[in-house]
């Protein structure tokens, strides 16, 4: 089939041909003005013509005498050995020695004829010693897989291996603090209910012997080694160094850092020094999303305003430098608000914030059994006897059945708060005070007279280390308000130009320094204010009790004020108000 289509192709063309066939050239001369043909030579043969090898293109004719021989060649084994960048591998590309067979192709009839072969490889046998040696050669002398090496020059395959591995180091680790105190922890919460982000983040305060935090000391790191036999560090980690002061300790044999006062924990880092400290005040620049709600037993000091939708809870004092907008403020004690308060509500000494350690709470017991001891004393004889209270645990019974019966419920209250609410207090202390208190809750013929109450009082204030009066002044001064609701224990001050529409109570006295627009004033005591509505008419009332004074330097109508029963409704404008109960009139002047 061969020999007809070179016989087509000839009878075809006008150029010169040649061909090789079954490792013979065959060459047909052109006809008339055609190309005579070219034979060129290719790596692995030999191209003689005419007794005279050539290396290049050449033309040939059917008088020359063609040969090609194919060259048969042995090769060396070829090894290329690479390292890793960070010297911990070694990979070696292998090539076995070999013996190359060459076998010419056959080609059709072609006016220039580039010579081409098959090559047939015929690996030789590996020696392991020879390419360990090498590999020895090439530095690498650590971790060498020798049983590689075997199993390469068994199956003597061409392929990239990886020849040997070095011992990577173990980096050390930081040292760490383990939080024993929730300072900023965030709860849990599930994917499919409503988070309230403002409730994420809980401060909290230590007393003394209190743990803070652990110092976890990381480890020491290990060297290790380069496939090239030298060792390799490993990184350095971070090391802590906690320094002890007037406020904590750092027991180094147990890595504790414990309080050693009441406050809140606070850290600061100087590169690997930490120093721990205990602040007795809570201070933050802001409160918003950011912080999240604050609890706190203590004072809290805000720098900046406390923004939308948010709650500032604290045992003790509160102060805003900033505004107080759209948010709520409760105080165990004082609250002193430097900017405006906007649309919230202030509520200074309260009792259920301040109330919070039990021993406070047990006040509440002690100050009912006091009320118990005073009735007993102003009991009179008729009455003893009209009665029919003949023994003195008669008498507690008599009188916890009609003056004193709260006394009974507060104990059972007290008690139950105890146990529910987040106190201070274990079971054996509480199973002391309701040992105490058993004889005012049937258990009445244990008290015999009024020194065993007294002895009971005294019992209960040395176990819960009851202080004779708590101090709680509750005031609130504030620069100015709008649409708020302010509740203060003690005074209210407002120093600001103006207070609009703004709800005010006060146990004690309320002085408006600037101008009061709308609203309700109530107070336990007396109110002065400078300018009290507007020239068109602004609604606002100010109450004080019978005993209580209004002073106002300028009134406007729609102004009302109401002393004990006594109301008055202001029609025109007036100044220099100084209202009072005079023998059960109302006066002005």
């Amino acid at each position: 089939m061969l020999k007809n289509k070179i016989s087509e192709n000839i009878a075809k063309n006008e150029d010169g041909y040649v061909w090789i066939l079954d490792g013979k050239v065959f060459v047909k001369d052109p006809i008339g003005r055609g190309i005579p043909p070219a034979i060129n030579p290719c790596e692995g043969v030999k191209l003689i013509v005419n007794g005279v090898e050539t290396k290049h293109l050449v033309m040939v004719s059917e008088k020359d005498t063609i040969e090609v021989e194919p060259v048969h060649e042995e090769k060396e084994m070829e090894i290329d050995i690479e390292i890793s960048p960070d010297n911990l591998k070694a990979y070696m590309s292998f090539k076995p020695r070999r013996t190359v067979k060459r076998i010419l192709k056959d080609s059709y009839p072609i006016n220039k004829l580039d010579i081409s072969v098959y090559e047939d490889e015929i690996n030789k046998k590996s020696d392991v010693n020879e390419i360990l040696n090498i590999i020895e050669e090439q530095g690498i002398v650590y971790g060498v897989k020798e049983d590689l090496i075997e199993d390469i020059c068994e199956k003597n395959k061409n392929g990239k291996y990886v020849i040997a591995e070095g011992k990577p180091p173990l980096d050390a680790t930081d040292d760490n603090l383990e939080y024993l105190l929730n300072i900023a922890s965030e709860k849990n919460n599930n994917e499919l209910e409503n988070i309230d982000h403002k409730n994420l983040i809980t401060y909290i305060s230590v007393k003394p012997g209190d743990r803070i935090a652990r110092l976890i000391r990381g480890f020491s790191g290990e060297e290790g080694m380069s496939v090239l036999g030298t060792p390799i560090k490993p990184k350095e980690a971070r090391r802590i160094i906690i320094e002890s002061n007037k406020n904590i300790q750092f027991d180094e044999d147990t890595d504790l850092i414990i309080a050693k006062k009441h406050g809140t924990p606070t850290k600061k880092e100087n590169g690997y020094v930490i120093t721990f400290d205990i602040c007795e005040k809570l201070k933050l620049n802001e409160v918003s999303l950011k912080t999240g709600n604050i609890n706190f037993k203590g004072d809290v000091e805000v720098a900046g305003s406390v923004y939308e939708d948010m709650e500032v809870i604290a045992t003790n004092d509160i102060t805003i430098l900033g505004d107080v907008n759209f948010s709520r403020l409760y105080s165990g004690n004082e609250i002193v608000v430097k900017g405006n308060v906007i649309s919230s509500k202030l509520v200074s000494g309260d009792n259920s914030i301040a109330l919070k350690s039990p021993g406070i709470e047990v006040q509440r017991i002690i100050l009912e059994i006091e009320k118990l001891v005073s009735n007993i004393k102003n009991l009179s004889q008729n009455e003893l006897e009209f009665y029919n209270v003949t023994t003195f645990a008669d008498t507690v019974f008599y009188l916890l059945n009609t003056k004193n019966g709260k006394l009974a419920t507060t104990i059972y209250d007290v008690i139950r708060n105890l146990r529910k609410g987040n106190y201070d207090i274990d079971d054996i202390l509480l199973y002391k005070l309701v040992e105490k208190c058993k004889c005012f809750l049937g258990n009445y013929n244990e008290i015999t007279d009024l020194e065993y109450i007294y002895e009971i009082i005294e019992s209960i204030k040395n176990t819960f280390y009851i202080e004779e009066k708590r101090k709680i002044i509750g005031n609130i001064t504030i620069t100015g308000a709008l649409n708020s609701e302010i509740h203060s224990h003690g005074n209210v001050t407002i120093s600001g130009r103006t207070c609009f529409n703004t709800k005010i109570y006060a146990g004690g006295k309320v002085s408006i320094l600037g101008n009061l627009r709308g609203g309700i004033v109530e107070s336990e005591k007396n109110v002065e204010i400078n300018k009290i509505g507007t020239s068109m008419g602004a609604k606002t009332l100010v109450r004080v009790p019978d005993k209580g004074i209004i002073k106002m330097k300028i009134v406007y109508p729609d102004t009302t004020i109401m002393i004990g029963r006594h109301s008055y409704k202001f029609i025109n404008y007036q100044t220099n108000i100084f209202a009072r109960v005079v023998k059960n009139k109302l006066v002005f002047r």
